[in-house]
């Protein structure tokens, strides 16, 4: 999934608490990445607890041009933090990225940015 997220510290930060506690009751895992006002999100979960997570963001102000670029059965989960946020240093974007942003990539391409080792979590 990935949208807009022309958002201050504070309403990341109110977002991703919501994230914490709404994904943890529902047993979602996910993983977040915000770069240059893009968010991009791997969830994995049961069908439908993600039915409802998407019906609340779509309906939430927040949240803005959300796309979904796959949704397929997953044979073993591999997003078990309910609310993990990646990072990219300024050297990182430049050597993964090469100038596109997060909405030029695939949705492959975004599963592997979201699951590897190089991209940190955010301090």
């Amino acid at each position: 999934m990935i949208g807009g997220a022309n958002h201050t510290t504070q309403s990341l930060a109110e977002i991703l608490g919501a994230s914490e506690r709404n994904n943890r009751r529902d047993e979602i895992g996910s993983a977040m990445l915000f770069h240059e006002g893009e968010a991009a999100q791997v969830i994995e979960g049961a069908r439908a607890d993600l039915d409802r997570l998407m019906s609340r963001l779509w309906k939430d102000p927040r949240h803005h041009n959300i796309r979904v670029l796959d949704d397929r059965p997953v044979m073993q989960r591999r997003m078990r933090e309910p609310a993990r946020l990646c990072a990219l240093s300024t050297q990182q974007a430049a050597d993964i990225l090469r100038g596109r942003r997060l909405s030029d990539l695939s949705s492959a391409g975004l599963e592997k940015l979201l699951s590897c080792e190089h991209v940190r979590m955010a301090a």
